[in-house]
């Protein structure tokens, strides 16, 4: 029984999950405010959970990647902690060991600034995986959900998740790092958990309302600080307008100094999925489990071959010649590139 319980544990009810029991009663109680709020008729819980959502087929792609993603967290597949610890030994060898004199920072002051760089790094390695055309690929696994449930923000491709856990722990470990060797003489457990008290308010409150189709937005103002659900909403739209728009995970201080900021106000009819460089919807690439894995490889890889010329494509076709089919792919394979919410290569943040 005991072996159970850790096994449940471990899989769908760990603290650092979302969609963890234990974060789902803030969730449905904030979902009833903006009910009776939005003056929504019929019963609640249909409105929260509609089956045409949740029986969608794109959120049965979600549960299956989110599937994938566990079973290859509990192998150690991501070890974000363990890169945490090799960056901040370092720096605190480099830098001659840890302080003596007694810390000058409150925990409270250690906390923020491990937040403050933990959502940094989120923000650039979201935004980066949206305007890098050999990155896209591993991305465009999360924005090809057509409907949006918390499970959606298990979405992943393995290769995104390595990449932004690898990413994650080298911030983390400098962070660690510096404020070891010079501002304090030891992180203590309690100090780190000051850090996913912030997370922790955030998981329980509003972020699994970030994936869903319930619209609560924070106004104008306090969306100029933290990224509301309505906000990230508006990043998965295939509408042009909101290209390249609320990159941020907690904090949307960095939209804001970025130039990536798209405020609300007013709901938006939003339609989820990937768009094309006018806005138009795209065909859904990821039908299937199989598609969502192997396709973004595919894709990654043939924007790394030489593109042909167009000159040499000019000679081909008086000729009669036809593409090659390594050529022919890394040339779909690009115009899959330019298919994008954030545009890899041909929409740029409009300012």
């Amino acid at each position: 029984m005991q072996d159970i319980f850790a096994f449940f544990q471990a899989t769908i009810a760990h603290p650092s999950l979302r969609i963890a029991p234990f974060y789902l009663p803030g969730m449905i109680i904030l979902a009833y405010w903006v009910w009776r709020k939005q003056r929504e008729t019929g019963s609640f819980w249909r409105w929260l959970f509609p089956r045409d959502i949740y029986f969608h087929r794109s959120h049965l792609v979600d549960i299956q990647l989110f599937a994938v993603g566990r079973i290859l967290t509990l192998l150690g597949a991501f070890q974000k902690v363990a890169v945490t610890v090799a960056i901040a030994s370092l720096i605190v060898g480099f830098a001659g060991g840890t302080v003596t004199e007694p810390a000058t920072l409150s925990p409270v002051w250690i906390a923020l600034i491990v937040l403050l760089a933990n959502d940094f790094t989120v923000y650039w390695v979201h935004r980066v995986h949206h305007e890098h055309p050999t990155l896209w690929p591993f991305h465009a696994v999360h924005h090809s959900a057509e409907v949006m449930t918390p499970i959606t923000v298990y979405r992943k491709h393995p290769i995104y998740d390595l990449i932004s856990s690898t990413a994650k722990g080298v911030i983390l470990g400098v962070a660690q790092g510096v404020l070891l060797s010079f501002l304090v003489t030891d992180l203590s457990v309690a100090l780190i958990a000051g850090v996913n008290v912030f997370y922790f308010a955030f998981n329980a409150v509003t972020a699994n309302l970030r994936h869903s189709h319930v619209w609560l937005s924070f106004g104008r103002r306090w969306e100029h600080i933290f990224i509301s659900p309505a906000q990230h909403q508006v990043h998965h739209s295939s509408e042009l307008r909101h290209y390249n728009k609320n990159y941020g995970e907690v904090l949307a201080i960095w939209d804001w100094m970025f130039g990536t900021l798209y405020l609300t106000s007013d709901r938006e009819d939003l339609r989820f999925g990937i768009g094309d460089a006018e806005g138009n919807r795209v065909a859904q690439p990821h039908p299937t489990l199989m598609t969502a894995l192997i396709e973004p490889i595919q894709s990654s890889l043939a924007t790394l071959r030489p593109a042909r010329s167009k000159a040499a494509r000019r000679e081909d076709a008086v000729s009669g010649a036809p593409t090659p089919p390594a050529q022919d792919a890394a040339q779909k394979a690009a115009r899959r590139a330019d298919a994008v919410p954030g545009g890899a290569t041909t929409i740029h943040p409009a300012e």
